[in-house]
């Protein structure tokens, strides 16, 4: 979808035991910033165009992955980010719909 955008500022990248931050391993904010947001957000519609066939498994696939991670929490040093209707919590305005790390 072109609405949506990759944050890479939690990521890391890990080759063997050495583990760096994306932004660190790639050296490149302009990429990062520009061409790489474009190929996300026209990953969809190149599916499509390669396989003839919806994307809808991949979205089923991220529902079934969120469900699991909501229940069961996520492992340690990982990250999930959801949109949950806010209590209040963290300065966000009650009842405002915030994706939460």
């Amino acid at each position: 979808s072109s609405t949506q955008f990759p944050d890479v500022s939690h990521g890391t990248v890990c080759s063997g035991t050495d583990c760096q931050r994306i932004y660190d391993a790639v050296k490149d904010d302009a990429w990062l910033h520009g061409e790489f947001i474009k190929t996300v957000q026209g990953r969809g519609a190149a599916v499509l165009k390669a396989r003839k066939l919806s994307s809808a498994m991949f979205a089923a696939k991220a529902i079934v992955d969120h469900m699991r991670d909501w229940w069961n929490g996520t492992p340690q040093d990982e990250w999930v980010s959801m949109g949950v209707m806010s209590d209040g919590s963290y300065d966000i305005p009650k009842d405002l719909i915030y994706s939460f790390p």
